[in-house]
């Protein structure tokens, strides 16, 4: 790879990535899910000075992990990479991780549909160079330029029609709402038995360190939150819907649907690709109930994969 410098930081300042990275793979989120022992490993192009691929792993005794704390970690590269110095890069990193000691290493990959056919790629190499698939997650995700109600099955056709003849009404809400929209979306998630995946602190902190990246919308009703997400600019053009829910009462009326369609309208309006609406598994098992109706909203499934390999 004579084109191609592959080694670990530090790097000099004027070298610059030929991608867009991932919010979860910049230092400040990377500190914010571990403040421990992190090395990141980079392939670098001479011809352009770039970063051309990138890992960052977590290392804590014998076991490596990207991410710790996130929806992924993994591989970041370039789509103009080409496969085998790609390849060759997973090999440099393998060896140089094993050099520390590791005797495991934990991948997850962002959600094949992100990027089509090029997560398909690194997750394939992954397997070729002895990694082994611990857990497969499905989710689902929207094209935001679709016409969002031409994906709807009959039964949420009906629905969003009543909430509309209800009168309930779509709205952006200001940053300063971010506790009030997380009371109200964990009292939604205990009413139905589940809890949230991170807790208010958490959340406040990641908030404060990233806060263009999280937007918040809200479904009211004569005044009243009936529905709300908290959702995240993953980078890339994909649209994150984070967390979201409505109260029992309104269960009738799925004032959920109206919210993704606002968020898909946002997502249109302002340069995203994709609305990620997010996982439907419980404890690594398909929730089915739940991903019936994001493919009844007119979801296309994808799959997220984590790996372990072993020494």
């Amino acid at each position: 790879m004579t084109d191609y410098i592959f080694k670990e930081s530090p790097l000099s300042e004027n070298i610059t990535y030929a991608y867009e990275r991932w919010l979860f793979h910049y230092a400040g989120h990377l500190q914010l899910q571990s403040s421990g022992t992190w090395r990141t490993l980079y392939a670098i192009n001479n011809a352009l000075h770039t970063i051309d691929a990138h890992l960052h792993v977590h290392i804590e005794g014998p076991c490596a992990e990207s991410p710790v704390r996130a929806p992924f970690g993994s591989f970041q590269f370039a789509t103009t990479m080409k496969p085998v110095t790609l390849y060759k890069f997973i090999e440099f990193t393998l060896g140089r991780v094993r050099d520390y000691g590791v005797t495991e290493l934990n991948l997850t990959n962002p959600p094949t549909a992100y990027q089509s056919g090029y997560i398909d790629l690194l997750s394939t190499f992954l397997i070729n160079q002895g990694f082994e698939i611990i857990e497969a997650e499905v989710g689902s995700v929207l094209d935001v330029h679709d016409n969002f109600r031409d994906g709807l099955n009959d039964w949420e056709s009906r629905r969003i029609r009543q909430a509309e003849s209800a009168g309930l009404t779509f709205g952006i809400l200001p940053r300063e709402e971010l506790e009030a929209v997380y009371t109200f979306i964990l009292a939604c998630r205990i009413e139905r038995g589940y809890e949230l995946s991170i807790d208010w602190e958490t959340l406040r902190k990641t908030v404060e360190a990233f806060p263009e990246r999280f937007p918040l919308f809200g479904v009211m009703h004569q005044n009243v939150m009936v529905a709300a997400s908290i959702a995240i600019n993953a980078g890339n053009g994909v649209l994150v819907n984070f967390h979201s829910a409505h109260p029992r009462d309104y269960d009738h009326l799925s004032p959920v649907v109206m919210l993704l369609e606002g968020m898909t309208r946002y997502g249109r309006e302002n340069g995203y690709r994709l609305l990620d609406l997010g996982t439907s598994a419980v404890d690594g098992k398909p929730n089915f109930s739940l991903l019936d109706f994001k493919l009844g909203v007119g979801g296309t499934p994808t799959t997220k994969f984590t790996f372990r390999k072993r020494w």
